[in-house]
């Protein structure tokens, strides 16, 4: 073994020998501390962010399905909306049975139909429904107009008077000359 005289004069005084023995403790504390505690304080750190995380997390999951009930009525209403929109808007293959609602409401107003002529153009790509003019000419009184436009306006189906000419009729001046411009919408569900 080798000699080493600093080693010697440790030994021989007990005051330099403490202080030997303290800083092997400490160095000893500085290499635990650096390459095994402080990791594993970093680790239980990260460890603890990401657990308070996800109970945040938890808690908003938690809040959104006590509402699964709430959204289940939303989607009731919706769903009744729909069907409620639907019943506005009728479906192309639905068109003859709008144009025959739209004379028995001319004639229970007492308003003469002289032609009906629906506008069916093509509608744009993508879209779930299409506007469809519909031109009415009719002989009427004003009083009789007036109750087929409100029959009209209280209709289930979408209708819209986008223009209103009124001609007087030499032959009959009760009897009005009266163009009417309606607008309704179709579904295109099939396209």
């Amino acid at each position: 073994m080798m000699n080493l005289p600093f080693l010697d004069d440790i030994k021989n005084d007990p005051r330099k020998l403490a202080a030997a023995i303290g800083a092997g403790f400490l160095v000893v504390f500085l290499i635990y501390f650096n390459f095994i505690l402080r990791p594993q304080v970093a680790q239980v750190t990260s460890l603890v962010a990401k657990m308070n995380k996800t109970r945040v997390e938890l808690k908003d999951a938690e809040a959104t399905i006590s509402e699964i009930p709430k959204f289940r009525k939303e989607i009731g209403l919706y769903e009744d909306k729909v069907t409620h929109y639907e019943k506005m808007l009728p479906a192309e293959r639905e068109i003859p049975s709008l144009l025959e609602n739209l004379s028995d409401m001319a004639k229970s107003s007492n308003v003469k139909i002289i032609g009906i002529t629906p506008t069916v153009t093509a509608g744009e790509k993508g879209t779930i429904y299409q506007e469809l003019p519909i031109l009415i000419n009719a002989k009427s009184g004003y009083h009789e107009l007036g109750r087929f436009l409100s029959s009209l306006e209280n209709s289930e189906r979408f209708i819209k008077v986008a223009d209103i000419d009124i001609k007087l009729n030499n032959s009959n001046p009760k009897k009005h000359d009266v163009d009417l411009l309606l607008l309704t919408y179709i579904l295109l569900k099939g396209k």
